[in-house]
């Protein structure tokens, strides 16, 4: 007699197979069944402690991807290390979702040959960042750092295209601090100590030399006689200023009494010269001496007009310009 089926077992088949059906409808439908990802790999240089497998790929903050696999070194086919590279470099597999990319905005045209190798130009770079502060977790950010050089680990030709890296924001603080001490490390202390205690040294047998002291006390006793004679000088020019002024009004008023006796001589001699015959040497004589007197009181009321706007020339002559010296 054949054993009869549970009802019950037919309807847990039938529930389960309409589950799959409906899962493979969705994602048949989304397109993903069909989209593989697009493989990269990035060359880290620091710890790599909190970075895990499936760890988010992101584009400032936008999951595009995830971390495929974390290795130590990547075989001859996978890529090789190009010619100079010492420094030990920690290869992260990532993969980048096409689907993912689209459908929150974006063309996919940077995962294409020429679109990455433009991106990179750019300054396309993958950072590590912290995802969590409790947990330390880490993910990787991918963003334009248009400054950042292009440093290309791995030879051209590999499996995986390789996306740059830059330090984080901490390993570039902890690489200026260790060039800093290492700049600090080639100080010569014991030779500063000694520059420092020579020079200090210098300055104290020089403060105390009797040669600057007696110096000093030189300087102190010539600055005293200095000021004595500019006093002295400047009573002096006082006193002239005051003897000035009327020397000056003595010298306008003879100069007005001379103006006057070179008028009546020169009238005297002009009726003179009436009377002469204009061929005669005395005629000749008298004309020059005529043009002489005119001369000297034309001269006399220059000086006369120059003393009284220039008294002080009496004491420190009269000014000639720089050119004309």
């Amino acid at each position: 007699m054949a054993k009869r089926v549970s009802p019950a077992v037919i309807g847990a088949f039938v529930v389960s197979s309409f589950v799959v059906m409906v899962a493979a409808l969705v994602v048949v439908g989304s397109g993903r069944l069909f989209i593989k990802p697009l493989t990269f790999v990035c060359m880290f240089q620091g710890d790599l402690n909190g970075l895990k497998v499936g760890a988010p790929v992101k584009f400032r903050g936008v999951q595009i991807g995830s971390v495929a696999a974390i290795k130590l070194y990547l075989s001859p086919e996978e890529g090789r290390l190009r010619p100079g590279v010492t420094q030990l470099w920690l290869p992260v597999i990532i993969e980048l979702d096409p689907a993912l990319i689209t459908s929150r905005g974006g063309t996919g045209a940077a995962l294409e040959q020429s679109g990455f190798e433009e991106m990179i130009k750019r300054g396309a770079r993958a950072q590590l960042n912290v995802e969590s502060l409790l947990t330390g977790l880490l993910y990787i950010d991918l963003d334009i750092h248009p400054n950042a050089p292009l440093n290309l680990v791995l030879e051209p030709g590999g499996r995986y295209p390789e996306i740059p890296t830059v330090p984080t924001t901490m390993e570039a603080v902890q690489k200026q601090a260790t060039e800093a001490l290492a700049k600090f490390e080639q100080i010569d202390f014991k030779a500063l100590a000694v520059s420092i205690t020579d020079a200090a040294n210098s300055i104290r047998a020089l403060t105390s030399s009797p040669e600057l002291k007696a110096t000093l006390d030189s300087l102190k006793q010539t600055t005293a006689n200095l000021n004595t004679t500019i006093i002295a000088i400047r009573a002096t020019i006082n006193n002239a200023n005051a003897k000035i002024g009327p020397l000056v009004s003595s010298l306008q008023k003879n100069s007005q009494e001379v103006n006057s006796t070179l008028a009546q001589t020169r009238t005297a001699l002009v009726d003179l010269q009436s009377t002469l015959d204009p061929d005669s040497p005395l005629a000749v004589h008298l004309n020059e001496t005529l043009d002489q007197l005119t001369e000297t009181t034309r001269s006399i009321g220059a000086f006369t007009d120059y003393l009284q706007r220039n008294p002080s020339s009496l004491i420190r002559g009269r000014y000639v310009p720089a050119k004309d010296q």
